[in-house]
């Protein structure tokens, strides 16, 4: 072997190692990053919380008690019970609103109102933690507080009504669908889900339950998530800015919903939804229905909403014209649940 031979030997060997120490450093990489932080749903039970009166007479109070904690409440989206009739009796059906994420109350308004006369019963809006409120509040909440105020609305329409019907859009027909496979779904007689939230259109999303994926998303988006509102009802209605943090429970519930075993999802549900929407994925709502376990379930494809958007497809807010079909829908549903 000659001189020249020799050194491109060794050089070919000294490439080798190079590359075969990159190709393990690679590895390595791939490795910590896998095994890296993930966006954690915490524990299964929800926050403690004070429960609500049995008793209908200290009910108002009570809730007008806990709600006046909270100073910078905007007005008209504190919880609220809308009572049948002056005498605030026990009413054969209760209704209760659950709103989405970033929303109140106010989002499909008066949809449930309406719905709620027809049936001839007391109507209760709940508020989820940190919403209603400035911002910052809104990076405070956990799953935990959205579910204990969940728990807190049925244990509320419970007591307002014989028959509990849960209706919910967006976010909360994610923690509707999560009650609904829970001892606690014994409480409601039916759900209805308006644009449930499985997994949201913008598949980026998605990195927030992966590793790293909280310090990605924030790198990406930077601390705070900002959406231009100019209508005075817009603002009042829904919390247009807020810290990224707050997606990662609302990422984690949805997670953590589409991971269940959802045969266990009992009680009847009429889910409505736009094939157009623009916020949540269709094809994931269509999927989960599927997967639903009740025996009496419905899924409708709103085609008369023109909702911007098409995901809140009803309310004064965002489409005035589709409170009247979509709250004659969900009547029909209901008074149809008990023919035979």
């Amino acid at each position: 072997m000659t001189a020249h031979d020799s050194q491109q030997h060794a050089a070919q060997k000294n490439s080798y190692l190079v590359l075969k120490s990159l190709a393990g450093l690679v590895l390595v990489l791939a490795g910590l990053f896998f095994l890296g932080p993930v966006n954690e749903f915490g524990p299964d039970t929800p926050s403690a919380r004070e429960p609500s009166p049995t008793s209908l007479a200290e009910l108002d109070n009570w809730l007008q008690t806990s709600e006046s904690r909270f100073e910078n409440l905007r007005p008209g989206t504190a919880k609220g019970v809308v009572w049948a009739a002056p005498d605030k009796q026990k009413t054969p059906w209760s209704v209760v609103y659950i709103h989405g994420f970033s929303a109140t109350r106010l989002e499909t308004a008066p949809l449930a109102d309406q719905v709620a006369k027809t049936l001839g019963a007391n109507l209760f809006y709940t508020r989820l933690s940190g919403h209603g409120l400035p911002g910052q509040a809104m990076g405070e909440a956990t799953v935990q507080d959205w579910m204990a105020d969940t728990l807190e609305a049925v244990r509320i329409g419970a007591t307002l009504g014989d028959k509990v019907l849960v209706i919910s859009c967006s976010t909360g027909s994610t923690l509707s669908t999560w009650l609904g496979t829970t001892p606690q779904a014994s409480a409601v007689n039916a759900f209805v889900f308006i644009s449930p939230n499985y997994g949201l259109k913008n598949k980026m999303s998605e990195l927030i339950n992966g590793p790293w994926g909280q310090q990605i998303v924030t790198m990406v988006s930077g601390d705070t998530i900002h959406y231009a509102q100019t209508d005075p009802r817009e603002i009042a209605g829904w919390t247009g800015t807020y810290p990224t943090k707050a997606l990662y429970p609302m990422m984690a519930l949805v997670k953590k919903v589409r991971d269940s075993d959802l045969s266990a999802f009992q009680k009847p549900v009429f889910v409505l939804y736009s094939a157009a929407d623009q916020t949540v994925d269709p094809e994931q709502i269509k999927d989960t229905f599927a997967r639903l376990g009740s025996k009496k379930k419905s899924i409708d494809a709103v085609t008369y909403s023109q909702s911007k958007g098409q995901h809140v497809l009803a309310g004064d807010i965002r489409d005035p014209q589709s409170v009247v079909p979509m709250a004659e829908s969900i009547i029909k549903w209901t008074e149809a649940l008990h023919t035979p």
